[in-house]
């Protein structure tokens, strides 16, 4: 979900990509509005959540200050503060997250982690992980960490994603474990510690919607969500 701050009124966007991931799976995606009022019943009622991609978050909400020179597009800081407290509720409630790019790294934010604000200036030396047009995709594999659950979800160790970013994941936060990692060693993607379906990726799974890994990726978020549904009464 985008939150786009206008002078005359605030709009949310949807990539409809994530809502073909998960229907193509087997779910039903419910668009989210960003009303604090609204958190208690979301949670309640939904089986399970994806946290999107979008801009970068401004780097104050992990202690630190903009980086002189960081090509930095922030995201509007009313977005960045609904999505934690929901990703809190979220959480406690024990509801299965699959966070996406953006949303990868604001769950590290949440659980206390840091993030690079941009890669080419911070890692001289790594691969590159974000467009620079527009129209330019960027395609580079990826090594899944045997013994995780997102290697036992996909069931392959190398996979080739499709990748739009530059900012990631400096240091995991609390109950994070790594699980995979890009050649230049830039952090892919991390899960919980815990039993409870918490996966982040990197990169964009929804933008390769034929592909095998993000079948099975969202699949398994759908499958998670299913289990989790309270029976009925």
């Amino acid at each position: 979900m985008l939150l786009e701050e206008q002078p005359t009124r605030n709009m949310n966007i949807l990539d409809q990509d994530y809502a073909r991931a998960v229907f193509q799976a087997g779910g039903i995606p419910v668009p989210i509005i960003g009303i604090d009022d609204s958190l208690p019943d979301l949670v309640r009622g939904l089986d399970g959540f994806v946290f999107t991609g979008g801009d970068d978050i401004h780097p104050k909400f992990y202690g630190e200050r903009p980086l002189p020179g960081a090509a930095m597009t922030l995201s509007a800081d009313a977005r960045t503060r609904f999505e934690l407290k929901l990703l809190g509720a979220v959480m406690r409630a024990r509801k299965p997250v699959l966070a996406i790019c953006h949303g990868a790294q604001l769950v590290n934010v949440a659980l206390g982690g840091s993030l690079y604000q941009d890669i080419p200036r911070q890692l001289p030396g790594s691969i590159k992980h974000g467009h620079t047009g527009r129209r330019e995709k960027i395609f580079h594999p990826v090594a899944i960490l045997e013994g995780t659950t997102l290697y036992r979800i996909m069931g392959s160790s190398r996979i080739r994603v499709r990748s739009a970013h530059h900012q990631g994941i400096k240091n995991p936060g609390k109950g994070f474990r790594l699980s995979a990692v890009a050649q230049d060693h830039v952090v892919e993607a991390l899960e919980s510690r815990s039993k409870n379906y918490l996966i982040a990726v990197q990169w964009h799974p929804e933008k390769m919607l034929n592909d095998e890994y993000t079948k099975k990726l969202f699949r398994s978020l759908v499958a998670a969500s299913s289990r989790n549904r309270r029976p009925k009464r």
